[in-house]
């Protein structure tokens, strides 16, 4: 199997395959975020952390990455645009999640498919209580990663189902993808989503 396309932050020079880094690309009226990374032409990447998207998004390392020039994009509306398109990644994962039968929703659901296959992704709302999270946790939290997401209505909604506080992503390429969304949104977040 050939190994994937390798891409560097344009800031911090750091190699990544494609997806793991945000792609700019340098459109007519500037640069803009080409997040399912179908536009043509020549692209950029940035780490999904503040520190390399502050430095990557000046005009010498926008010219640089471009071989042009580049005007770069006003931040708080690149931001802003950023966190859009990762939180409609997370709904349509989630989605995909349901119909493919990976997402155990409710405590007791959650609780029996990440013992069966340890190495998904747990949600737990943000709503959730810390008496309902601290008892799902005893030896099992180890075996996958864990984010805060959402309300119990929201994450209900983006399963297509009745509020819950839990959902549990059974190991697979799609909890994969679904991690690296969430850990973005936290990165971006300060660690607070």
């Amino acid at each position: 199997m050939p190994a994937a396309p390798q891409r560097s932050c344009i800031a911090c020079r750091r190699k990544g395959e494609k997806g793991e880094l945000i792609k700019l690309a340098a459109g007519p009226d500037g640069v803009v975020i080409d997040y399912g990374e179908r536009l043509p032409g020549r692209g950029a990447y940035v780490c999904a952390e503040k520190a390399c998207i502050e430095k990557g998004l000046n005009a010498g390392a926008l010219s640089r990455a471009f071989k042009r020039q580049a005007a770069p994009p006003d931040k708080a509306e690149f931001y802003k645009e950023l966190t859009d398109k990762i939180y409609r990644k997370i709904e349509s994962l989630l989605g995909m999640a349901r119909k493919s039968g990976l997402a155990a929703a409710g405590f007791d659901a959650a609780a029996q498919a990440a013992q069966e296959t340890p190495g998904g992704v747990l949600i737990m709302a943000e709503d959730l209580s810390e008496n309902t999270g601290s008892r799902f946790m005893p030896g099992r939290a180890e075996s996958f990663s864990m984010f805060r997401y959402a309300t119990k209505e929201g994450l209900g909604r983006s399963l297509g189902t009745a509020p819950v506080g839990l959902v549990y992503i059974k190991k697979s390429g799609l909890s994969q993808a679904l991690g690296r969304e969430l850990g973005r949104l936290s990165t971006l977040a300060g660690g607070e989503i």
